[in-house]
């Protein structure tokens, strides 16, 4: 006797939604890459770091 299955559209809405989060999560990536590109003239802790690695 087999054990029962998920039926297969449970299992195609959720894979469905974990591409929609994976591609929300894409879109977050990004913003923040960019975020960290306008401001990195202004992360101190980077520049601190530079300046300590120069002695």
């Amino acid at each position: 006797m087999p054990k029962h299955t998920k039926k297969r559209s449970t299992i195609k809405r959720k894979h469905r939604r974990m591409k929609e989060h994976a591609e929300a999560n894409k879109v977050k990536t990004l913003d923040s890459k960019q975020l960290a590109k306008e401001y990195e003239p202004y992360n101190i802790r980077k520049r601190a770091f530079e300046a300590f690695g120069e002695d």
